[in-house]
């Protein structure tokens, strides 16, 4: 059964993928690649975000790294905290940077205008990535007190056990989610877009301008190209840092819990302030204003293309994620073709079907495989651990009572892997609905998305269509953070 479900995952990467990429190559290695790097300003949006993608790794990490260790402690609310530090990494961009603006901006509720710097790009960063870090570091630092209380017994100081055995056993989980953050902030498009200015675009903001303003397809993929082997360099490197098996945790440390719950719960209070500000600047007369706007795309038609979108996607990206986690869980060779997606960003994804498919432009078809291929990798990888786990006694039982595969699959296995499932939907399905990179480059006017309807207003100056795109983005913000809350409540649990 495996290898059916292989050859269906092959199949749509090669059109979707594969194949878009390979166009993207042959453009790319022509003369336009060599210009582009001798291009002293190409070159300089390239350093920056090597720079951005490096501070962001690092100032997450200088967080994560004590507030992971603080999680070890039990406390109340302790589990909530943690799911609640996942929610930005769900949220859209449009609607990250518009929080981030009504905190922040020229007309933010603080009165500091942080528009155009890199101070507001990487505390954009932070938030988004802080929560994606702790997932990566908090399970090991629960796992270390057995090593570190082991150290302690053979005379160790607990200064000299936590340097000599924690933290060599900690630097691979370090170095994961650097390179994740890394990986993230190298590649964003949404946020330096709407909050850098021209200063501080990335390389994927200058494709996008390349493919917009220019119609410079040879040198957008050059950059685009140039992009993809960073990214390639950075996944082979998450790839072969090596992983050590560490001991059970042991009980739990209780510590100060009313003091860790106050703290704790005011660090995130003060790390979602954007989010707060954003609710608090919106014009309660702004969503009615969008709903019958006739100067920008109603709210009704926004709001109904994003959940069709989003369904139909979904319906693609759902099959996709089962037969990549059932594929994989058997033949470890196939575990890599599922990062792929994730190296890739959306505006090469969009690139990639332009040069690839010319005779598609324009066709749903296209717009729809690139939510796919965006969504799945994230519901397949909540869903392959639990996979992994299930003993395969269960599926030979079934198979000796005369159960067919997929019968087994449906009676057996599925039911525990419910919670796993529901998790991963969770994440693919706001993914979906906040998409903004591909749709921008694959966007035709009756698609408008949400996302798109923000973006729409943001490029007209005056404070009526600034108040209609707080009020969307409120409502995108309340949209997405409600499906990841009933779909994941309860499955954020540490360890």
């Amino acid at each position: 059964m495996s290898g059916h479900l292989g050859a269906l995952l092959l199949l749509f990467l090669a059109f979707a993928l594969f194949y878009p990429l390979f166009r993207i190559l042959l453009l790319g290695l022509g003369t336009g690649f060599w210009e582009a790097l001798g291009n002293p300003y190409y070159l300089g949006r390239y350093f920056f975000s090597l720079q951005y993608g490096l501070l962001s790794a690092l100032l997450t990490l200088a967080l994560a790294f004590p507030l992971a260790f603080l999680f070890r402690f039990r406390f109340p609310g302790r589990e909530a905290l943690l799911a609640l530090s996942t929610l930005p990494f769900v949220l859209p961009t449009p609607v990250v940077a518009l929080a981030f603006m009504a905190l922040l901006g020229p007309r933010g509720l603080l009165g500091a205008d942080l528009y155009g710097t890199l101070a507001l790009l990487l505390l954009a960063a932070l938030f988004y990535n802080l929560g994606l870090a702790l997932r990566v570091l908090v399970p090991v630092a629960l796992r270390l007190r057995g090593a570190l209380e082991a150290a302690r017994v053979l005379g160790a100081t607990p200064y000299r056990a936590f340097f000599r055995v924690g933290l060599p056993l900690l630097l691979p989980a370090l170095g994961s989610a650097g390179l994740l953050v890394f990986i993230y902030a190298f590649s964003a498009f949404g946020v330096p877009l709407l909050l850098g200015g021209g200063r501080y675009a990335t390389l994927e903001v200058e494709v996008y301008t390349l493919l917009a303003h220019r119609l410079a397809f040879a040198e957008a993929a050059a950059l685009t190209l140039l992009q993809l082997c960073t990214l390639a360099l950075a996944a082979l490197l998450y790839l072969r840092l090596p992983t050590y098996p560490l001991p059970p945790g042991g009980p739990e440390p209780v510590g100060r819990p009313w003091a860790l719950t106050l703290g704790l719960s005011s660090f995130f209070l003060l790390l979602y302030a954007p989010l707060l500000a954003l609710f608090l600047e919106v014009d309660p007369g702004a969503l009615a204003r969008a709903w019958a706007s006739e100067d920008f795309t109603p709210l009704p038609v926004a709001l109904g293309n994003s959940l069709r979108f989003t369904l139909l996607a979904f319906s693609l990206a759902l099959p996709l994620g089962v037969a990549y986690a059932g594929a994989a869980r058997e033949r470890g060779g196939l575990d890599l073709l599922g990062l792929f997606p994730l190296m890739v960003s959306p505006v090469a994804v969009g690139l990639g079907y332009l040069l690839a498919y010319p005779s598609l432009r324009g066709s749903l078809a296209l717009l729809l495989a690139a939510y796919a291929l965006l969504a799945y990798p994230l519901l397949a990888r909540a869903l392959l651990p639990a996979l992994r786990s299930l003993p395969k006694s269960l599926l030979e039982a079934a198979r000796v009572l005369g159960a067919t595969p997929f019968r087994a699959f449906l009676r057996v296995e599925l039911p525990l892997l419910l919670p796993a499932l529901a998790s991963g939907s969770a994440l693919a399905l706001a993914a979906i609905l906040g998409e903004f990179g591909a749709s921008l480059v694959l966007w035709r006017p009756e698609w408008t998305t949400l996302t798109l309807a923000i973006y729409e207003r943001l490029g007209r100056p005056g404070e009526g269509p600034y108040q209609e795109a707080l009020a969307l983005a409120a409502l995108l913000a309340l949209l997405s953070g409600l499906l990841f809350y009933l779909l994941d409540r309860g499955r954020g649990r540490i360890g």
